[in-house]
């Protein structure tokens, strides 16, 4: 049963984007989770209206957000359904609710008007400011594209494709970067594209479970690589502690390479498998190009 929190609430949150399910999924289970249910929202005249549905039992709130605090009074269905027949559309989302010490973490997966996660953490026992989020979490805190208002409007302009690339390639800037403007990528994919992009796997072998995977899916994959060994060999050496992964971050840039070329000259790519060569390129470059093949 949902227990409604009226009044005068503290609104203030960090969010976050995870961008590595694995990760994601790890940190979940190292913690309990309180609570689960479905959260239907929509908006009028600054007011946001939202119906809390735990497997039947509905309770309804109306809520008015003024600078730190927000003003929530309890509702009626009727009045939220007026309101839903007006607008005509919403955001719908799975709300599961978790303790990580003086922290509220609130995991909301989106159904409408768009399938995406985020992550919102809000405390009144600790700093805000001191919670370190686990790795893969990017911050998206104070940005309007992720206030739900914002979704509810269509700020997210791209959900679901896959980076991959050798280590040092540049993933994870860039996936911040894109996800700055409303579109949001995958940091690997682990279970298919990483498990297989290793030198004791046949090329034959690799590319038909690629393929197999390709076709499965709806979302674009995108290899990038950097053919400049002197850059790609800095970036990997001013990390702290090396992998044996990060050592030959090179030979697996040409890896991704013959893998994306071998698949292109026998079409197998389905549409779906992209390149995107960031040799010599700045990040604003990088991204564009990436965005270009997104938005295609």
């Amino acid at each position: 049963m949902v227990v409604l929190r009226l009044g005068k609430i503290n609104n203030e949150e960090r969010k976050f984007i995870p961008t590595k399910k694995e990760y994601l999924d790890r940190y979940l289970n190292s913690m309990k989770k309180i609570e689960e249910y479905e959260l239907t929202q929509t908006y009028k005249d600054g007011y946001k209206y939202r119906r809390y549905n735990d497997n039947g039992d509905c309770k309804y709130t109306v809520n008015n957000k003024m600078s730190k605090i927000t003003d929530v009074r309890e509702s009626n269905e009727e009045e939220f359904l007026e309101v839903m027949k007006e607008n005509g559309r919403c955001v719908r989302k799975i709300r599961k609710y978790y303790n990580d010490g003086p922290y509220e973490i609130d995991v909301d997966c989106f159904i409408e008007p768009v399938e995406m996660v985020m992550i919102e953490v809000s405390t009144d026992k600790a700093p805000l400011d001191e919670y370190v989020p686990p790795k893969g979490f990017v911050e998206v805190s104070n940005t309007k594209v992720y206030e739900n208002y914002g979704i509810y409007n269509g700020s997210i302009k791209s959900v679901g494709t896959i980076i991959e690339g050798t280590d040092g390639v540049g993933k994870s800037v860039t996936i911040e970067e894109l996800i700055k403007k409303g579109i949001i990528c995958q940091d690997r994919c682990m279970d298919v594209i990483s498990r297989n992009m290793l030198f004791d796997i046949s090329m034959e072998d690799r590319t038909k479970k690629y393929q197999e995977y390709l076709k499965k899916i709806d979302n674009k994959i995108i290899f990038l690589v950097n053919n400049d060994k002197k850059e790609l060999e800095s970036r990997i050496n001013k990390r702290e502690v090396l992998s044996q992964y990060d050592e030959e971050a090179y030979r697996y840039n040409q890896l991704y390479l013959d893998t994306y070329n071998y698949m292109k000259d026998r079409n197998m790519t389905e549409d779906k498998l992209y390149l995107v060569d960031c040799t010599n390129l700045t990040l604003e470059e990088q991204v564009e190009k990436i965005e270009r093949i997104i938005n295609a």
